[in-house]
């Protein structure tokens, strides 16, 4: 958003790329590109477990108790950030970030505000799993060359430099581990769905593979003393931990087929593994004992407990639990008993680690909202309209232009609230626990139409913008939706499926009575009213393909003109003076905007950028066009010409309105961003 940056705090594009991962496990939302999708993504799924379950809705156990904890917010702004990690001594924070457009691998000193972050690499379309050297003063990472090319081990050191490529192998490189004394990298590569281990000198040279046959579902942990690696393998049939010596030899089973095992991590000791398994039915935390022995049980069901992390006196278990659609980060003694809520709000918790003197715990915290701002129609600075602390979206103006009605779900479900433009307290004019959606302002500016279920079934309501006093319009046990006032605000056109269970186009008198069908054809939609009241346009198929095209229909009933004759028709709108229409048009690539006479005919074309180009607005002048395009609000002339962009890219525009005067338009903005938390736990299980 430029400038206005600050008023959205934490947020920032929720829909940029994705973190490698699953749904189990709800890797950090943000950085996506084709590589996650293919090879790293599917192998990433495998060695996390996640055939478990998501998001149980109960509780983990009776005894859970929520902690009320101090929490610090390390990074902000509207970023991503995620694979957070402590350097050895606690003095360093490495993390990835999105905060200079592409993927770069970051430093900071802690505490936070000691001093500012500095990146180690350049941008990269790809880069997971930073790892701090033992003594600190390298990071080992997983990156890429070009995209779609293999993925390799990297090293870089802290005090900055051009990082070192030690891998060249043929597959998929992940997860590097340093080996204790810092001489050796551990890691797992996928050649074409087998996976093995591999290590390879920390300072460059041959690598050494120390498992065959592809079984190696990773996650391969050196012990503290370095003389044996941890790592997960379904070579007996069942994804279980199995043991082998440092530098190679026969791998002997730990665990038997009694579950799914995932996850493993040593005991700071060496004396015992923590993992994940579902052996009791449900995804919950366990221990087993390195000599040999049977496994304890740390949590149980029906909660999903993932990512398990050793305190450093290995007398606690940090790790996040996935209930109730949400991600929070729990503890629960090494030795058993009741496990203790760190975390519990509304946001996703992910990436969790200790600070090493183990008084704290680092997370990242993902957060998403919508706000409402105004842009100059010229370009400008957005401005920031104060409406709510909840998801916001819909915006209209009046048509005098100083109110905005917009849905709010301040009250639990989305209601119509009112603000003045130039700022004032907000009034709340619905109160509907069957929810309610596209608010549109009568003619007069006295009343707000809109959909709701509150009677059963989805109707169209209307409320006055004076007292709020609600009353129905429609009352047909079918769904009528897509209402839209006539010119003299006498009428409203909606679609219905009334009749025959196939939607057509109907009119209504605003204040109630008998509903007149306007269309017997397929399924139409989207009535739009011409601006002198006698014609409606519409949307539905026609032609070979059966693709939506642009129909034309008398107000006062006739038969239907198809406007339109090829391609792929969406959103249309007449022009204020009613002589054009504007509309999308998909040309098998994308959908761009496209200008035609109301009579119909053949479209000029006033977008062709590389994406898509949606919801035409005219200008109230009827000069300008504004639309949607790469989640930016943009306008461009009814002639035609280069588009200019209103808002930038660090977050999506929902949906749209023109003030009256054309001077400004008004939109919801959503922002998400990723950032980086600390919990002081300290003592909370003693």
């Amino acid at each position: 958003q430029g400038a206005p940056r600050a008023n959205t705090g934490l947020y920032s594009t929720e829909k940029q790329r994705s973190w490698p991962g699953c749904s189990a496990v709800r890797m950090q939302r943000g950085f996506h590109h084709g590589l996650l999708v293919s090879t790293l993504g599917a192998l990433l799924l495998a060695i996390v477990g996640c055939d478990r379950p998501e998001t149980p809705a109960a509780e983990q156990q009776a005894a859970s108790v929520a902690a009320a904890v101090e929490r610090t917010q390390i990074t902000s702004g509207p970023t991503t950030e995620g694979f957070v990690e402590f350097s050895p001594d606690g003095s360093r924070l490495a993390f990835v970030s999105d905060r200079d457009g592409g993927l770069k691998l970051w430093t900071m000193p802690m505490p936070a505000g000691d001093g500012e972050a500095t990146a180690l690499t350049d941008a990269q379309e790809f880069l997971v799993h930073p790892v701090w050297s033992p003594d600190g003063t390298r990071l080992a990472y997983v990156s890429q060359d070009e995209e779609e090319k293999p993925t390799n081990v990297w090293v870089v050191s802290t005090a900055g430099g051009a990082p070192v490529r030690l891998t060249q192998d043929a597959g998929t490189v992940f997860d590097p581990q340093w080996s204790p004394d810092g001489t050796t990298i551990l890691y797992t590569n996928n050649v074409e769905g087998a996976r093995d281990l591999w290590t390879i000198p920390a300072d460059g040279g041959v690598a050494t593979q120390l498992t065959t046959g592809g079984t190696s579902g990773g996650w391969a942990r050196w012990s503290p003393d370095g003389a044996s690696i941890a790592f997960i393998s379904d070579q007996s049939g069942t994804q279980s931990i199995w043991l082998m010596p440092a530098d190679g030899g026969a791998a002997t089973a730990l665990t038997g087929d009694e579950g799914t095992d995932a996850q493993v991590e040593w005991a700071p000791d060496g004396s015992r593994l923590v993992f994940r398994s579902n052996r009791a039915g449900t995804p919950d935390i366990w221990v087993a004992p390195v000599a040999g022995g049977p496994a304890s049980h740390l949590t149980s069901g029906p909660a999903n407990d993932i990512l398990p992390r050793w305190s450093p006196d290995g007398a606690t278990v940090a790790f996040l639990s996935v209930r109730d659609d949400q991600t929070d980060v729990w503890m629960v003694s090494a030795s058993g008993g009741p496990a203790i809520r760190i975390t519990d709000d509304d946001t996703d918790e992910e990436h969790l680690r200790w600070r090493p003197d183990g008084t704290a715990l680092a997370f990242t915290v993902s957060r998403s909202r919508t706000d409402l701002w105004a842009v100059p129609a010229d370009g400008g600075v957005p401005v920031f309209l104060p409406s709510d602390d909840h998801e916001v979206s819909s915006p209209v103006v009046s048509p005098e232009g100083a109110t905005v009605a917009f849905l709010s779900n301040r009250g639990g479900t989305p209601d119509i609230y009112l603000r003045a433009v130039d700022g004032g307290a907000l009034r709340q004019l619905t109160t509907n626990p069957g929810g309610t959606a596209a608010p549109r302002w009568s003619p007069d500016g006295a009343q707000i139409l809109f959909e709701s279920s509150r009677g059963g079934n989805t109707d169209l309501w209307v409320v006055s913008a004076a007292d709020g006093d609600v009353r129905q319009v429609t009352t047909h046990q079918a769904r009528d939706v897509g209402g839209a006032w006539s010119p003299d605000g006498r009428s409203v056109a909606f679609s219905s499926n009334r009749d025959d269970g196939v939607s057509q186009i109907w009119v209504i008198p605003t204040e109630g009575g008998t509903a007149s069908r306007l269309t017997t054809q397929a399924p139409a939609s989207g009535p739009r009213w011409s601006p002198d009241g006698r014609t409606l346009l519409f949307r539905s198929p026609a032609g070979v393909e059966a693709l939506d095209q642009i129909w034309e229909v008398p107000a006062e009933g006739g038969a239907p003109e198809p406007l339109t004759e090829d391609g792929y028709h969406a959103r249309m709108a007449y022009a204020p003076n009613g002589q054009s229409i504007a509309y999308q048009r998909h040309d098998g690539i994308g959908f761009d905007l496209y200008v035609m006479p109301a009579s119909g005919g053949e479209g000029t074309q006033l977008t062709n950028g590389p994406g898509d180009e949606s919801s035409p607005n005219w200008s109230p002048d009827g000069a300008r066009v504004a639309f949607l395009a790469d989640s930016a609000l943009q306008v461009v002339s009814a002639d035609g010409g280069d588009a200019t962009r209103l808002t930038e890219l660090t977050g999506d525009v929902i949906d749209f309105d023109w003030m009256p005067d054309g001077s400004a338009l008004v939109y919801s903005f959503r922002v998400s961003s990723v950032n980086i938390w600390s919990a002081q736990v300290g003592a909370r299980l003693d």
